[in-house]
């Protein structure tokens, strides 16, 4: 009987001890199933992506956060302020005034390394063109006078200083045009009529001094303290502004078409370019009779 016993005691234990866990073999990566072994916490990274599993890129230097899977921070945008108007007083440089007061409609000179002459000289006549143009449209209809008995800037009313101060802008485009123009009766040596309709476009806007007045009055209207007596600056500028500004810039405009009409005849641009109506002869002031 105990013989017995002890045989079904040893037949007992050997399924307990198949029961017992066996210690796992470690599988080499890229092995089938090793992907569901989870990562011991002890174990030391070796670099190298687990099967099964997409390695997350390591994000370089400079790389924004977007790129590393974070939302990206976008700055704000900076912006800058409109410059102040700058009073030019009497003898002030040209140069800071261009620096601070413009239309947008300004041009650079001709630089051939940067540029084809013929698209330049299309886009120097096209964009003259306009400015003369914001010019008329920014007079018409006005009385073509200043404010009689003015004595300070107070006088005159929000709309009238608007008008001064953007007419100055386009005083300071258009002193670009004139400095630009010196070089394009050289630049058209081989074509003789081009460069007689680009020599006599250059006088033109050199005389073309009428707009100064605006950059007068609108530093009168800024700095009323630098200009005395007020009101009879302001009324001698303004009369000055208003009965010779518009020939001068219909001479300009006159020019420009021959330059035009020249610059198509040499096919330099490619394209003809359409030439604009010749101006009225009268200014585009209120009550004025358009011939």
């Amino acid at each position: 009987m105990l013989t017995s016993a002890l045989v079904i005691v040893l037949a007992g234990a050997a399924p307990l001890q198949a029961q017992k866990p066996q210690r796992a073999t470690p599988t080499l990566l890229g092995t089938p199933g090793a992907a569901a072994q989870p990562p011991s916490a002890t174990q030391p990274a070796t670099g190298r992506p687990t099967a099964g599993k997409p390695a997350r890129p390591t994000p370089t230097l400079g790389t924004p956060p977007s790129a590393a899977g974070q939302p990206a921070t976008t700055a704000a945008p900076t912006t800058t302020a409109a410059p102040a108007v700058q009073p030019q007083g009497v003898g002030s440089g040209a140069p800071a005034a261009v620096a601070a007061t413009t239309a947008g409609l300004a041009i650079e000179p001709f630089d051939e390394e940067v540029g084809e002459l013929g698209a330049y000289a299309r886009r120097f006549a096209l964009q003259l063109d306009s400015t003369i143009a914001t010019m008329v449209n920014l007079f018409r209809n006005t009385s073509g006078q200043p404010l009689t008995g003015a004595m300070e800037p107070r006088a005159l009313s929000s709309r009238e200083r608007d008008r001064w101060n953007r007419c100055r802008d386009l005083h300071w485009d258009l002193q670009s045009y004139a400095s630009a123009a010196h070089d394009l009766p050289e630049a058209f040596d081989e074509a003789p009529a081009l460069q007689r309709a680009a020599a006599a476009l250059d006088t033109s806007l050199t005389a073309f001094q009428a707009t100064g007045e605006c950059d007068n009055v609108a530093s009168m209207i800024a700095a009323p303290d630098r200009w005395a007596p007020w009101g009879q600056q302001y009324e001698s500028g303004a009369r000055r502004f208003y009965s010779e500004w518009y020939p001068q810039a219909r001479d300009v405009q006159e020019k420009n078409r021959a330059f035009i009409v020249a610059l198509n005849a040499t096919g330099a641009t490619g394209e003809g370019i359409p030439v604009p109506p010749a101006m009225p002869r009268n200014p585009p002031y209120a009550g004025a009779s358009v011939r």
